[in-house]
């Protein structure tokens, strides 16, 4: 029993190849063939000596079946001749040209891999850009973007001019120019800088137009999280948060136009003095005398606080 088990075993473990198959069966039908010779249940003949043992008033019958030695190992002699051939008409095909068939091998299934792969990453991308189609632009970025934009001034400027474009074309669907504007601030962020000239009023006015005109709620709010992280200084953009903050039926958009403000205040405080005194009139004003709950209490929460009233109110007087 033991050499079986060893042969068969080591048949199994050669390579398996398109000329092997048929081999490779052969070896299990012979295996399937003696099986009932070691495996299967023998059957009670009357010669058999029978012990008979009794349990709870039944008789339960134990036959002692005598092993024919002989039948097996002839069996099992004729088994291991027939596996050894086998395994030499096996190794004669691998023998016959056993290069060229590992290199196709590896080959075919160095392309499946790589076919499954490539499958795999393209419906990743389409799900995200069905989930997020903002940030579809990603997926067609090339591998070496950053760096080109780091080394390559010329290829950042012309970039920067081609998104603001994209973002001022009225033909454009909506969902595109508003993600010219959120590639235009990755870009930045890349290249570490706070501003360009591209990067000006215009291009966040109409994003907000965009915004107003829009009745897809998700499409609305991606286009002001966008606008009210803003580093451009204008008070015009103060004018249209306050809007948002005062009109919105929407708890949280009109928390991002209070965010939007605060944001205009902080931002102005090292760029521009007589702007932070505005803006900082201007968020006062709206938080003391705005007869509207729902604006006092956005501001509240960002403002309210004693030191932040105080740091405001120091503004609004022309301090710095």
């Amino acid at each position: 029993m033991g050499k079986l088990a060893f042969y068969l075993w080591s048949t199994f473990l050669m390579p398996i190849n398109k000329g092997s198959v048929a081999i490779v069966i052969a070896t299990i039908a012979i295996a399937i063939s003696c099986y009932g010779t070691f495996f299967a249940k023998h059957v009670v003949t009357p010669h058999a000596k029978q012990n008979a043992i009794h349990q709870n008033g039944s008789e339960i019958v134990v036959t002692n079946i005598p092993l024919n030695n002989d039948y097996n190992e002839l069996s099992i002699d004729l088994l291991n001749k027939k596996i050894t051939a086998l395994q030499l008409q096996l190794a004669n095909l691998q023998m016959q040209n056993p290069a060229f068939e590992e290199a196709t091998n590896h080959d075919e299934f160095k392309e499946l891999v790589i076919t499954v792969l490539n499958e795999k990453d393209q419906q990743e991308a389409e799900k995200m850009r069905k989930s997020n189609p903002l940030y579809d632009f990603y997926a067609d970025l090339p591998e070496d973007y950053d760096l080109r934009l780091k080394s390559e001034p010329a290829y950042a400027e012309n970039m920067a001019v081609q998104l603001r474009q994209q973002i001022l074309d009225q033909n454009a669907s909506d969902i595109n120019r508003l993600a010219a504007l959120a590639q235009l601030q990755m870009n930045l962020y890349i290249l570490n800088q706070a501003n360009i000239p591209e990067y000006d009023y215009e291009v966040f006015k109409n994003v907000l137009d965009l915004a107003d005109n829009s009745h897809d709620d998700k499409f609305k709010i991606q286009a002001i999280e966008i606008t009210t992280q803003s580093p451009v200084l204008d008070y015009r953009l103060t004018e249209r948060f306050t809007a948002l903050l005062e009109q919105d039926s929407n708890e949280y958009i009109r928390r991002l136009a209070g965010q939007g403000l605060v944001t205009q205040f902080y931002q102005a405080q090292s760029e521009r003095s007589d702007y932070s005194q505005q803006i900082a009139q201007h968020i006062l004003s709206l938080y003391q005398d705005s007869a509207d709950d729902n604006v006092y209490s956005v501001l509240n929460e960002m403002i309210g606080n004693e030191n932040m009233l105080a740091e405001l109110q120091k503004y609004a007087d022309g301090g710095s």
